[in-house]
């Protein structure tokens, strides 16, 4: 039934013939012809035209939808990206404060290692944009062709060969003294990226000391091994650390990941009292007795950042860059930084590593998977615990292990290679909504 022939029915109905009875119009009583609709097969009609927007108002508009469509970063993406930046700057600035006197000595320019520097800064910089923009499960499922480049480039390293570069006794670096690689930083990166690729993968066996312990144990011990052998072995226990650290986090029973590490301390104690590291450990123990050998570095270390006092005596004005504290602008920077600008300033560059770490493990946290978690905690800890053993070693809390400071002490390796890894932490860290749901409380 058509709606004209409803209309028509309604119009017939008993009630509205009694209603129009009751209450006549103004109208004659006969019928009234009612305008009809067209029928369907006639054409429709012109939709009136919409008011045109101003293009003003067309612009904001577009404005707000971008705003609204765009990703928004976390927290803890804008806290390790400014960590990070700030403490390039303030390796920069101070790397030019400790090196000026020792290059203009050396080579007639004090901006020599200043400009090296910057342009390691920058080649990072690159390195940090390329990888906050790669999804790091890509770099997860290729870690092990980056840990076979690693361990290649460990033997190489170990060879006579012209490739290798010897710096104070040690062979660590490859290819000219300009442009020097340093195959034991690659190894760190590498081990972290395929141990978090490890226990991902077998997180269902994860309690099987097969399937866990024993892999990571016999790769530690043969990059371990490589790295010893150039001597270096503050990396070694650095590399260490972070992968005790990583298995405990993945859940593997504790108590047999102490049976396996009760034998790797044994035989780290035994080696840090043979050859270089027994005067090393000997300078530590008591520094005023081998004051102008082993422990010339730490007593001058100390001095320096005992005459800086509360607030220093000011940027550029230290005095144990002049020739008194040898590697001034590497290994033992912070205290420059110390004399320089004080305890404000020490606490100042600590405090910018307690944030990145803090956010770096926020961010694993927060991780939709199993893999992003432990490679944020990895890098994290890995970051985390060099800033701290190169700090203890300044001050005379540790013997002298040779580990730069993160971001702060000159080097291309160790800075371009520790600006890769926090490009990673970066792309973990804006992954949007990525964190898991808790476990359900069990019923009593």
């Amino acid at each position: 039934m058509s709606s004209v022939d409803l209309r028509a029915a309604k119009r017939r109905h008993p009630a509205t013939t009694d209603a129009r009875r009751r209450h006549p119009t103004s109208t004659s009583t006969s019928t009234v012809a009612t305008p009809q609709r067209p029928p369907r097969s006639a054409a429709p009609t012109t939709p009136a035209p919409r008011p045109r927007r101003s293009r003003w108002a067309r612009r904001g508009r577009t404005r707000l939808e971008v705003v609204v469509d765009a990703p928004i970063r976390p927290p803890q993406y804008w806290t390790i990206l400014g960590s990070v930046t700030a403490l390039c700057l303030v390796g920069l600035l101070f790397v030019l404060s400790a090196s000026a006197v020792l290059a203009t000595h050396k080579l007639d320019s004090s901006w020599h290692w200043f400009i090296r520097q910057a342009f390691f800064v920058s080649l990072g910089a690159v390195g940090m944009f390329v990888a906050a923009r790669i999804d790091y499960r890509w770099w997860v499922r290729h870690s092990q062709w980056a840990l076979l480049v690693a361990i290649g480039m460990l033997f190489l390293v170990l060879l006579p060969t012209s490739l290798r570069h010897e710096v104070n006794g040690s062979a660590r670096w490859l290819g000219p003294e300009f442009a020097a690689i340093q195959p034991s930083e690659i190894a760190k990166l590498a081990m972290i990226l395929w141990l978090a690729g490890l226990l991902s993968r077998r997180v269902r066996q994860i309690r099987d000391p097969r399937q866990t312990i024993v892999p990571a144990f016999a790769v530690l011990g043969l990059v371990g091994g490589l790295i010893i052998a150039e001597p270096d072995l503050g990396t070694v226990i650095l590399i260490s650390l972070v992968t005790f650290t990583m298995l405990a986090v993945a859940g593997v029973r504790l108590d047999r990941l102490t049976l396996f590490a009760l034998p790797a301390l044994a035989i780290g104690a035994v080696l840090s009292m043979w050859g270089y590291r027994r005067a090393r450990m000997l300078a530590f123990l008591d520094p005023w007795a081998h004051a102008t050998r082993a422990g010339l570095q730490t007593l001058q270390s100390q001095v320096g950042i005992a005459s800086g006092g509360w607030l220093g005596v000011g940027l550029g004005n230290g005095r144990s860059k002049w020739g008194f504290l040898p590697e001034a602008h590497t290994d033992f920077i912070f205290s420059v930084i110390g004399e320089e600008l004080g305890l404000l300033g020490c606490l100042v560059v600590i405090g910018l590593f307690l944030a990145l770490v803090t956010a770096g493990i926020s961010a694993g946290r927060r991780a939709g998977d199993m893999s992003g978690m432990l490679l944020a905690i990895g890098i994290s800890v890995w970051i985390g615990l060099q800033a701290m053993i190169n700090i203890s070693v300044t001050v005379g809390l540790l013997p002298n292990k040779g580990i730069t400071l993160p971001f702060v002490s000159y080097g291309g390796s160790s800075l371009t290679m520790t600006m890769v890894a926090a490009g990673i932490l970066l792309n973990i860290a804006r992954q949007p909504g990525t964190r898991r749901p808790r476990r359900a409380a069990p019923r009593p």
